[in-house]
Parts: C-alpha cells; structure tokens; sequence
C-alpha cells in the first residue's frame, strides 16, 4: 500500500463533564475523542456510516491500545488525527494521535474489523480501500 502520510483531523474543546475527579479528562473519554475522529474521517472520503450500513459492512473493534502521555484539561483546544497504516483482507489498523498545540497528549492503534451487518467476517471492499488511500500513514507515524 502506498504511504502517503495524509491523514484527517478534527478539533475538540474539553468539556466539564468528561473531567475525572481529579480534574483531567477522564482516560474513557479518550477513547471517545478517538472514535469520534475515525467517523469524521470516514466520513471525509465518503464512507460515512449510513453508506456502510446500506453496503450491509460493519466496521468492528477488534484491539486497541491507547498512551496517555499527558493530561488534558478543562477548556484545553486539542487535535485529534487520524490515518489509517494498513488495509489487509477484513482487517485495517488506524493511527491516530491527540494533540494540545504541538504536544501529542496521547496515541492510540486500533484494529478493525470488516463484517456484514449480521456479523460474519468479510474481507474491505475495494471501493473502501481505494477511498482509504487517502487515509494513509506509515506506521512511524505514532512516534
């Protein structure tokens, strides 16, 4: 797969209530924020989720490993990034990457699943893989 290093970001502002007793965001949260980034950036090359639902794929968590390197804070603008590092048979892994400025603030890895909507493995379609092009990252791309 071709490395382009083009990736998809969205920026997000710390609310109150995803703070944790100790007046950070609370480490769940995150795995929110990384979420939320993957559906934008589907949705940016056009694989939106009502798209997949009517193409009867579901994209599933299959692992995820999330840093945390440093707090977020009430009020605190962040980066959130998003690319994708490999596309094999019916499984993808996205990079993504939370920023504060130019700090990273935290990663994650996640790998993905491609199933049909009743849950049976298939392998990405190709119109899905060629719109990911535009997605993707070499796997340094986290350090």
């Amino acid at each position: 797969m071709k490395r382009l290093a083009v990736h998809s970001s969205i920026k997000l502002s710390v609310r109150f209530f995803e703070l944790d007793p100790y007046s950070h965001v609370n480490h769940s949260v995150y795995i929110q924020y990384f979420e939320e980034a993957r559906i934008v950036a589907l949705s940016q090359i056009g694989q939106d989720v009502n798209t997949l639902i009517a193409d009867n794929i579901a994209l599933v968590i299959v692992e995820i490993h999330t840093k945390y390197l440093a707090p977020a804070l009430l009020g605190d603008q962040l980066t959130v990034e998003s690319g994708i590092s490999e596309i094999q048979g019916a499984s993808a892994t996205w990079l993504q990457r939370i920023k504060r400025d130019s700090e990273v603030i935290a990663t994650q890895k996640t790998r993905i699943g491609c199933t049909a909507l009743m849950g049976k493995p298939k392998r990405f379609p190709q119109e899905l893989i060629h719109s990911a092009q535009k997605l993707i990252v070499p796997e340094e791309w986290l350090a």
